[in-house]
């Protein structure tokens, strides 16, 4: 029987900056391994859990950043759970204990979590270690605790592909229908409420570097309403995929992407994009108004340490979900501070809203315009219309209203 007692202090990440490169040297009780340790000789090198952890990372680095990044996240939170609370290694966990730390992501100890409700970053802007970094934010959603179980039986799940553990052993969990994404978009008026408040952020703001990451932050919005992109393909692109066509006498910008699976498509750029993209290079001084196919600007470029624009320098992946969540979180704040009642709506979305909720918010809105679901389909990168078709909201009383013409002895309506 383990001892669950409370750890003392807040704990300390197991990776600076790259989640695939967790630091696992100086933990006794992982360089050992329990019961579920497999007789078999395994297919991968590991002598101990240690190891097996390192070599279920090297399986994720041709994943995708987030991906990567996700597996990681929860991971170490379940290795920091067996470290500092059930002091067991990670083959010496059974069922119940699993379900003791799925009761603890539902309510993680306050010195776990951040006191501004949100994780703060790793590492400082001058590389150093921050040290009120914590694992959480907050008590995980019901949902947020599935999608951390889904995980770890991954990763249980490769350690018994691998010959390394016998079974695994996280428990089953009966999964309740939720609607797939459809509340998780934001209205236009509330993204339009946020961007107001970030614009009004900047008139306030009191230095250069202030105001410089609250124009990239409301930037970094735009790029993903009108736009319609992956994190992965935000990071990876830079200004010179904009490319120009003509239609007659009729200039059309698209945007090219590679996406997943190398698929290239072309995304049309909407105009009231390209004049938020022209505001946006005037602020990073770049030579010409709109982009050449020959610069090295990326779409998003990081800020150094003085808060200055780095042009050519991307934001990585890993870092782009905290970079919206903060605006939102910036802007949640500016609106409720205003005072005026009708931004309870816009706080309460804004405080729950993540980065692909704005990927769904442009799925949304281009579905909801009328526009054909090959389209959409086209537009997102989707394999197939089968999974644009989430985005498919049909409002009960529109449609009764609709199916009212149906009927023998037709009436007007």
């Amino acid at each position: 029987m383990h001892n669950y007692a409370m750890a003392t202090a807040p704990p300390k990440p197991l990776y600076r900056d790259n989640p695939c490169e967790f630091d696992l040297q100086d933990y006794d009780l992982l360089q050992t391994s329990g019961w579920n340790r497999s007789r078999s000789e395994p297919t991968v090198h590991a002598a101990n859990d240690a190891d097996a952890v390192h070599e279920f990372l090297d399986s994720l680095n041709e994943s995708p950043p987030t991906t990567r990044l996700l597996y990681a996240k929860e991971l170490e939170r379940l290795i920091l759970w067996c470290l500092h609370v059930a002091g067991t290694t990670l083959t010496e966990l059974r069922e119940t204990d699993l379900r003791r730390y799925r009761r603890f992501l539902q309510k993680p100890y306050k010195r776990w979590c951040d006191t501004n409700g949100r994780k703060p970053q790793r590492l400082k802007r001058d590389g150093s270690a921050n040290l009120d970094w914590r694992p959480f934010a907050g008590p995980l959603s019901d949902t947020s605790v599935a999608k951390a179980e889904r995980c770890l039986s991954s990763f249980f799940g490769f350690l018994v592909k691998k010959r390394y553990a016998d079974v695994n052993p996280m428990p089953k969990t009966k999964r309740t229908y939720t609607p797939r994404f459809r509340d998780r978009h934001l209205p236009v008026d509330t993204l339009a409420a946020a961007l107001s408040a970030l614009e009004a952020l900047q008139k306030e703001a009191k230095t250069e570097a202030q105001t410089n990451a609250l124009a990239r932050a409301t930037f970094l919005l735009q790029v993903y309403f009108y736009l319609g992109l992956r994190i992965s393909e935000v990071a990876k692109h830079r200004m010179a995929h904009f490319v120009k066509d003509k239609d007659h006498d009729e200039e059309l910008w698209f945007f090219r992407v590679t996406g997943k699976g190398d698929k290239e498509r072309f995304i049309p750029v909407p105009d009231e994009f390209l004049d938020a993209l022209v505001a946006f290079r005037g602020r990073l001084g770049t030579t010409t108004t709109l982009p050449s196919s020959t610069e090295k600007t990326a779409l998003v470029p990081r800020l150094d340490a003085a808060g200055q624009f780095i042009p050519n320098e991307p934001v990585a992946a890993r870092r782009l979900s905290n970079l919206v969540e903060d605006a939102f979180h910036k802007a949640a704040n500016w609106l409720e501070s205003s005072g005026d009642t009708k931004n309870r709506e816009h706080v309460a979305r804004l405080e729950i809203a993540s980065s692909h909720w704005l990927r769904h918010t442009y799925g949304t809105t281009m579905v909801d315009s009328g526009m054909q679901l090959t389209d959409v389909r086209d537009n997102l990168g989707h394999a197939s219309v089968v999974t644009t078709e989430i985005y498919l909201h049909d409002d009960k009383r529109e449609r009764h209203r609709r199916s009212r013409s149906h009927g023998l002895n037709r009436r007007n309506h």
